[in-house]
Formats: C-alpha cells, sequence, structure tokens
C-alpha cells in the first residue's frame, strides 16, 4: 500500500467514525417512534443509584444486570442527565470503535484496525439506532464480551485468567445473552490448547463469582431471575421467522424499527447462505486472520434456532464480527485495490444507514408520544401512575415526579411509593383497549366517588379523590 493509499484510507476511516456518531445523535434526537422501553428503563436505574437506591437488576421479564445504568450515573456525576443522553451517541460509538480496534490489532497490521473499527461503528443500520440511547445491558454485555475475546485473541500467550474470569461474571450478571461470546472463547482456548488448569482454574472460577455476586446474592434470596433465553416454538418457525430477520439486520434487508423487510425471507437466507460460504472460501486462504470473533457467527446462528434471541439484539452482537470478516475479506485482494475497496465499502455503509435512519421519521409507530400527559398530570399535583401496559414508565421518564406502577413491569420499589402517595393517577391509552378505560373508570366512581379526567390526545387520566392500587378494582 503506498503512504497516499494509507493516509486516504486513514482519512476515510476517521471520516465514517465521525459519521457514525452524527448519525447515532441523529437517531437519539428522533420523536417517541424511536423510543424503546428498556432504554427508558434504563434511564429510570440511573436516576435510582444517582439517588443513593441500590439497583441489582433492572424490573422486567428479561435478566437485566445494573452495569449500564451505572455507568450512566457515573457519567452523569458531574453533569445534567439531558447532558448525558446527548453525550451517549458520541459515547457509545467511541466505545464500540475502540474495542473492535483493540481486538483486530490482536492480528491485523495498520491501518486495518481502523477500518474495522470505523465500519463495526457505522454498521449495520440495527446496531446503529440500537447503540444511539442506552439499551438496558445489550451494550454492556457486547462490550464484556470483546474484552473477553481481545484477552483470548492474542497468539502464542495465556490470557490473565483472573481478568477473564471477572469478565466471564460480570457479564453472567448483566444478561444471559454472554453465553454469545462464552461459547466462542471457549472453543478458542480449547482449539489452541490454552485451557486452565489447577491454579489458574481456581483462580478463573474465584474471579467469576466475584463479578457475578450481585446475580449470586439475588439467586440466594430467591430473585434471579432466569437463565438462558427459552426456545422458541420450533425451528421451523425459527427458519421462516428468526433467522431471515437476523441475518436481514446484519446484511442491511431488515427495517431496524419497525423489522419491515426491504425484500422478502427466502432472498435473504439464500443470501446469507452465499456470504457465509464465501467467508469460509476467504478465511481458508487467510488462516492467520481466523479471528475466534468470527466464531459468533455459527453460536449466534445457531442460538437464533435453538433460542428466542431478540433478532435486534443478535444483529449488535453481530456487528464487530461482521466487521472484521469483511475487512479480511478485503485482504485477500490484490494489494493495489484493498484500499479501493475499503473505501468503497465504507462508503456504502455510511450510506445505507444513513438512508435507513432518515426512513426512521416517516415510520408508523404504535404510540403516541405521552410528554404532554406527563406535563398535565405534573401541573395537577399527581404524583404516581398506575397503568395497565408501560405508559406509566414512560410518564415518569418524562416527569421524575410521577413514580410509576405497571402491571407490565413489577418493580416493588416503586409498586410500593405510589401505593403510598395521596394523588395517583389511573392511566389508559384508548385506543388499546377503550372499554377497559370506561369500565374503570365507573368502578373508581362508585369505590372512590367523583374523580377527576384529564384526556390528552390518546390517552386517559383519571384520578380519584383518594388512591385506589388496581387489585381494589376487582377484575
Amino acid at each position: 500500500m503506498t503512504p497516499a493509499a494509507r493516509k486516504g484510507l486513514i482519512a476515510v476511516s476517521v471520516t465514517s467514525l465521525a459519521a457514525s456518531m452524527i448519525m447515532r445523535i441523529w437517531a437519539s434526537s428522533m420523536s417517541f417512534a424511536a423510543e424503546r422501553t428498556d432504554w427508558v428503563l434504563t434511564v429510570l436505574a440511573s436516576r435510582d443509584l444517582r439517588a443513593g437506591s441500590w439497583v441489582g437488576a433492572l424490573p422486567g421479564e428479561l435478566r437485566l444486570g445494573s452495569i449500564e445504568p451505572a455507568l450512566l450515573a457515573l457519567i452523569g456525576l458531574p453533569f445534567a442527565e439531558a447532558t448525558v443522553l446527548t453525550m451517549w451517541p458520541v459515547l457509545s460509538a467511541l466505545g464500540v470503535a475502540a474495542l473492535v480496534w483493540a481486538l483486530a490489532r490482536t492480528r491485523l497490521a495498520s491501518p486495518w484496525p481502523l477500518v474495522a473499527a470505523a465500519l463495526a461503528s457505522v454498521h449495520p443500520a440495527s446496531s446503529v439506532v440500537a447503540s444511539a440511547r442506552p439499551t438496558a445491558g445489550l451494550l454492556a454485555t457486547m462490550a464484556i464480551g470483546l474484552g473477553m475475546l481481545i484477552l483470548v485473541e492474542r497468539p502464542g500467550s495465556e490470557p490473565p485468567w483472573w481478568a477473564l474470569g471477572l469478565l466471564v461474571g460480570l457479564g453472567w450478571w448483566e444478561s444471559d445473552r454472554i453465553i454469545l461470546f462464552v461459547i466462542p472463547v471457549l472453543l478458542a482456548l480449547i482449539i489452541s490448547g490454552r485451557l486452565p488448569s489447577g491454579r489458574t482454574a481456581l483462580i478463573a472460577g474465584a474471579w467469576t463469582g466475584v463479578g457475578a455476586l450481585p446475580w449470586l446474592a439475588r439467586a440466594v434470596i430467591g430473585r434471579s431471575e432466569g437463565g438462558f433465553p427459552s426456545a422458541p416454538t420450533g425451528w421451523t418457525e425459527a427458519l421462516r421467522a428468526q433467522w431471515p430477520d437476523v441475518w436481514g439486520r446484519v446484511i442491511g434487508t431488515v427495517s431496524p424499527l419497525d423489522a419491515g423487510r426491504l425484500i422478502p425471507p427466502v432472498p435473504v437466507l439464500i443470501l446469507s447462505a452465499m456470504l457465509l460460504l464465501a467467508s469460509g472460501l476467504v478465511l481458508a486462504r487467510r488462516p492467520r486472520a481466523r479471528f475466534a470473533t468470527l466464531l459468533v457467527f455459527p453460536v449466534v446462528g445457531i442460538g437464533a434456532l435453538v433460542s428466542d434471541i431478540p433478532p435486534l439484539d443478535a444483529a449488535v452482537i453481530l456487528a464487530p464480527s461482521t466487521a472484521l470478516l469483511a475487512v479480511v475479506a478485503i485482504s485477500v485482494l490484490p494489494d493495489a485495490q484493498r484500499p479501493a475497496a475499503a473505501v468503497v465499502l465504507l462508503a456504502l455503509s455510511v450510506l445505507g444507514t444513513g438512508l435507513t435512519i432518515r426512513s426512521m421519521g416517516t415510520s408508523t409507530v404504535d404510540r403516541d408520544d405521552p410528554a404532554p400527559l406527563a406535563s398535565v398530570l405534573a401541573e395537577a399535583g399527581v404524583t404516581g401512575a398506575y397503568s395497565l401496559d408501560e405508559t406509566a414508565v414512560y410518564l415518569e421518564f418524562h416527569e421524575p415526579t410521577i413514580i410509576s406502577s405497571t402491571a407490565a413491569i413489577v418493580d416493588d420499589r416503586r409498586d410500593q411509593i405510589v401505593r403510598e402517595s395521596r394523588r395517583v393517577a389511573h392511566i389508559f391509552w384508548i385506543p388499546g383497549d377503550p372499554e377497559t378505560a370506561a369500565a374503570t373508570r365507573d368502578r373508581l366512581n362508585a369505590v372512590a366517588g367523583p374523580v377527576e379526567e384529564f384526556t390528552v390526545g390518546p390517552y386517559l387520566a383519571v384520578v380519584p379523590i383518594v388512591n385506589v392500587p388496581p387489585e381494589l378494582l376487582g377484575p
């Protein structure tokens, strides 16, 4: 590679990385269309930590630790929450790029680690959109997994077992998705003949326990949720639904917001199979570039068949492996053609992700923004909110003075606070179930006397004179 081509490739890579930050900021600034319950829960947990309350796990059905909320709280010590959320897209892009760069440096010569880092930060669009806001542990899980892979990818040297064990423990506390990285790490250690034995195995196990201590503490009191992702209805259903969605997100043929397919699922599967076959041929020609990281591909592929891993999570987890595989594929080309091929790939990735994010602005959404309702209720002195769905959680996100209690997301601490509050609203999204809204309003009138009603857009808020928990209203 000539010096001029090298400088040009570095410049394009840095520009692509800057573009990934801009696109994350763009996605994070979009309206309620881009909001997800998981990142709202992350922000609420961060507020709890900053207020001095211990949060060992996020509420809800999934087993999620609180590393990401703790990181938000730590970053937010000298800043306001709004500033932290504004900085998050830049921090996430830099974090992903730094980890992929460190991983690529174990096998690739400069400037290719920078190219891989830029590509991983800008493609696929699903990963860019997901990391534009806090992810309830998905980014933390990926960061921990990449850290494990960095430790084991260095050829000819044993990993620091205490550090590897600590990362495994932290990952298990954060999410059971860490198994998608543990399996490739274990396979890499087996293939290279570097499995720990005796004292080193005890050290790794002890530090794993240290990292997983918050999860173990909850297990002792019987509150450690779940283990592994549950199985889907069957392999046929997974092939028909999960696989086209997962691989479609990876290659950019599925919308990251509504999972709408840009092309039918069968061509996606055919194209994915062709890419995997081509990848095998490329790796056969470049044995020194056989990253253990690339084992994440078959692990996630099998995981999509035997579990209900969300396709968006899979796309985020596969982003670093996709970037590394693409860079390895470019390295098979003649030396003079490699810089041009890398520039074209980065340019197409930036263009494709940018167009995808632009299309999100016109995407239909399941809900209307509850922020106006939150403002009205805060002005009316409401300090708590009940809802059957997640609406109350969004109200608390927009107005921290309104504590949420929902049937959809059980949170013992918040539920207790709301039940002890005096002025509490029952929230309904009218298009979702108008009959339930009307019936509950009538029962509140009968149980608690006259009620106040606030209708803001499609939302109805009923505020009785006294606090009436939903369970006292009957079925």
